[in-house]
């Protein structure tokens, strides 16, 4: 069966015929866009047709990403185990003849230098012919790559055993040019003609050869610099979609036919999911739903099974093998519910279609229309940013009638009577008309299903009828169909993330909405609101702190390491310049706190102030500059102020004080900047590879998320969630700019506090006998607080004090004093402080102060 892809550009030929001829005698002009047809036409011989064009996330991908860093891993395993075997494969392979090395180090330096080059320039040419997200895949794989490769080989420096055997071989891993050509390669594949395909193809299989024989490379190195680079290419893929796209309306009409369904005006649905593809068509009875299971469709399930049971309580349906298994389930599923007497979709056919066996379910879905049909068009993306306050709580289907809306919750009832639960109820899902309303897509359901899940279908019920027609008619309709006690057990699941994906994103800035659901619902069930249950398991703010407290503690313990070397210096320190140091880094907190007053108009006391920036080091250390900050808001609202003027003053103390870091940096830069030569530290100097690396990751995540902000989506989305908090700071500053004293406060307070910071570093170093200018510590607090910062460890922890010691070993301090001092110094600002903050914040608490 041959199947033709949709969306293909039309013969060149065609095109071209369409120019009228030029008048005898007279040279033809060239036709407008002439010069374009003419760059499709030798772009054909390069590229792949464009096809609908249409992009989405495949499981498949997932996959790969994970094996991919699974061989990675495997790959360093042998590497650092000396294997005689590679070492002996290596050293057959290197020992080439002398006539022939030239030809090897062509191939491998004009191959791989050559071969990125033509990627990057068809993704050039590409770019002009309209498909810019060719240039947009290759250059983001082949940068990652770089610099993971770089990155991994840092990390990875002599841990593979020296031997005489391999000398002139270069022992690093993975090998970056071979990682990065593997990323361009891969990510240009799917763009390119076929006969283009297989000559890059050979020509990485060719370079990853010559890499070896070459002696530029080890095999395991060889090998996990193209499984990194493929695995690179999966998680762009995974990032903005695969350029596979969706088969065409003719293709599933194909399929369907041969399953005996004659569907014409077959069309895929505006929006999809993960691992299935949802058509929509009509045959002579009436409308007919296709859902179509490729071979990613398993992968897919595997993905998001191990995803929910890593970050939530309830991992979801129980897992399917392949993809007919998953046709059956939901045939199943919906067989199950209509003789239940649900109003579901009739099954038509469900197996396996097509030359790819793709399993196939047709479905003719109940009269009406899918909920999300009815919605009152808004201005945004339903899925996209988040709406205006002004939007919050609007229905988006006021016209729907109460008949349909109580027969929702009936269609819910049948189910929980049968035990069956449907597991995605959202507007797209929920089938409306005539005064009936049905269900379709039953492919998470469940039967037998535990309590918790039939809850979460009311809940999801409840929600989605909700967004249609407001929380008071839902809750309404559901007292008057819904038992007492069903009513109530869904009322603890009405969050975003207990409900299905669709509904939760329709649920974006609308918190309002469910809480007055939970209100409504616990009062027409007679029962008191009870607390949220808690269907997350590990979130990404947990799963972040983590990874931060991870990468904090590495630094930390080298920083420690250290100072085991260095303790006959610490032994030798000058006592009393070591209480100067302690002095000054006490006296931080009462500029601190004096700065917190100057953020608010009428007065506090200084005293519960002082106690709450004492408390903060605590704060600091379990929970990062965040916590400091609602910790701040939480004392400013229990003094009295209103949320907003509590959010704006806290933010202003956090800001003012970046502000004067930025200000004192800045000032310190021309008066001290000669004195620091970063490319001279010791030689083997753990403390600088240490904050080298984590300063390349901070940077590498940094240039990550400024492409994801590149997405004009994720970048309104940034700028609606931070727009707000930067004008209540600007009026905030307004305000107080009629008190010019509170102006002096807030910056006089942060910049004393900066002061003693540096002041006590200072004295750290005069208790062994070093020092630096005032500018010179400046700096190195300053860039050591801002690594400290951007990095996802609560405090800095073990990030500032590396970035301390390789600032200082760049002015000139030895190591061994370097690392003394910046213990002695951060003893006393951050290790001791947080003992006596417990205290305080607890003797806050009991006050409630906080």
């Amino acid at each position: 069966m041959t199947i033709e892809r949709e969306g293909v550009a039309p013969p060149v030929a065609a095109v071209v015929a369409e120019t009228p001829p030029a008048p005898d005698g007279v040279a033809p002009a060239m036709p407008l866009g002439e010069g374009r047809v003419r760059l499709r036409r030798w772009g054909a011989i390069f590229f792949s047709p464009p096809g609908d064009g249409a992009r989405r996330r495949r499981g498949t991908d997932g996959l790969k990403l994970g094996a991919g860093l699974l061989a990675v891993l495997c790959a360093w395993l042998v590497y650092s185990a000396d294997s005689k075997a590679e070492d002996s494969v290596t050293t057959f392979l290197h020992s080439a003849p002398q006539g022939i090395a030239w030809l090897v180090t062509v191939v491998f330096a004009v191959g791989a230098v050559g071969l990125i080059v033509l990627i990057v320039g068809l993704a050039f040419v590409s770019f002009f012919l309209g498909r810019r997200e060719v240039l947009r895949d290759v250059a983001l794989a082949g940068g990652v790559a770089w610099f993971l490769a770089w990155l991994l080989q840092q990390l990875t420096a002599g841990s593979h055993p020296s031997d005489p055997t391999l000398d002139g071989i270069k022992l690093g891993f993975p090998i970056v040019i071979v990682a990065v050509g593997m990323a361009v390669v891969t990510a240009a594949l799917p763009y390119l003609a076929r006969a283009v395909q297989r000559l890059v193809e050979l020509g990485i299989a060719f370079v990853a050869l010559a890499t070896v024989v070459h002696g530029s490379g080890l095999p395991t190195a060889v090998l996990a610099g193209l499984a990194l680079g493929w695995a690179v290419t999966a998680a762009v893929h995974l990032a903005f979609g695969s350029p596979l796209g969706l088969p065409s309306g003719a293709d599933v009409a194909l399929l369907l036919r041969e399953l005996g369904v004659e569907a014409s005006g077959v069309t895929p649905f505006p929006r999809q999911i993960w691992g299935v593809a949802r058509y929509s068509g009509t045959d002579p009875l009436g409308r007919v739903d296709a859902s179509v299971y490729g071979r990613d469709a398993a992968d897919a399930q595997m993905l998001g099974k191990v995803f929910r049971f890593a970050f939530y309580r309830d991992s979801g349906p129980t897992l399917v093998i392949s993809r007919v298994q998953q046709v059956e389930h939901e045939a199943y599923l919906t067989l199950l519910a209509a003789q239940a007497g649900a109003n579901v979709s009739e099954v038509l056919a469900a197996a396996p279609a097509g030359p790819s066996k793709d399993a196939v379910l047709a479905t003719r879905p109940p009269e009406g229309e899918r909920l999300v049909e009815l919605f009152t068009p808004v201005e945004r993306d339903p899925l996209g940013e988040d709406p205006d306050e002004d939007d919050t709580i609007k229905p988006l289907a006021e016209g729907l009638g109460d008949a349909a809306v109580e027969d929702l919750f009936r269609q819910v009832l049948v189910l929980r009577s049968a035990g069956l639960t449907h597991g995605a109820v959202s507007p797209e899902t929920v089938v409306v008309g005539d005064g009936r309303a049905g269900l379709v897509d039953f492919r998470i359901g469940t039967s037998h299903a535990t309590a918790d899940r039939l809850a979460r279908d009311v809940a999801g019920a409840l929600a989605t009828i909700a967004l249609a027609v407001g929380a008071e008619r839902a809750v309404a309709a559901a007292a008057r169909v819904l038992p007492h006690d069903a009513l109530a057990s869904a009322l603890p699941h009405l969050q975003r993330a207990a409900l299905d994906p669709i509904t939760s994103r329709w649920l974006r800035g609308k918190k309002a909405l469910l809480g007055d659901l939970r209100e409504g619902g616990a009062a027409a069930a007679g029962v008191d609101l009870p607390e949220l249950a808690e269907p997350r398991r590990v979130s990404w703010a947990t799963f972040v702190l983590v990874l931060g407290s991870v990468i904090g503690g590495w630094a930390l313990i080298g920083v420690l390491i250290n100072v085991s070397k260095s303790f006959d210096t610490i032994k030798g320190a000058d006592w009393g310049w070591v209480v100067a140091v302690f002095v000054l880094a006490q006296s931080a907190y009462p500029s601190e706190a004096v700065a917190v007053l100057g953020s608010v108009e009428n007065p506090l006391f200084f005293s519960r102030v002082l106690a709450l920036e004492v408390a903060n080091t605590f704060v600091a250390l379990a929970g990062g500059t965040p916590a400091v900050l609602a910790t701040r808001i939480r004392y400013f609202q229990q003094e009295g102020y209103s949320p907003t003027l509590a959010v704006s003053s806290g933010v202003l103390v956090s800001t003012a004080s970046w502000i004067v870091k930025g200000a004192l940096f800045l000032i310190s830069i021309p008066l001290a900047w000669s004195t620091f030569h970063f490319g001279q530290e010791p030689t083997g100097s753990s403390s600088s590879k240490q904050v080298w690396l984590i300063l390349m990751v901070v940077i590498g995540v940094g240039l990550l998320l400024g492409l994801v902000l590149l997405v004009p989506r994720l970048r309104r989305l940034a700028s609606h969630k931070l727009r707000p908090h930067a004008v209540e700071v600007w009026h905030h500053l307004k305000t107080l700019a009629v008190h010019p004293s509170k102006l002096v406060e807030v910056f006089g307070g942060s910049m004393v506090s900066q002061l003693a910071i540096a002041f006590s570093l200072g004295a750290s170093l005069h208790a062994f006998g070093q020092h630096l200018s005032l500018p010179a510590l400046i700096i190195v607090i300053t860039l050591a607080s801002m690594l400290g910062g951007v990095s996802p460890v609560p405090g800095g922890m073990g990030v500032v004090e590396a970035g301390m010691i390789l600032g200082l070993t760049a002015a000139g301090i030895s190591e061994s004093v370097a690392v003394a001092a910046v213990f002695v110094q951060r003893l006393f600002t951050s290790y001791l402080p947080p003992i006596w903050g417990w205290f305080v914040l607890m003797w806050m608490r009991r006050k409630e102060y906080v």
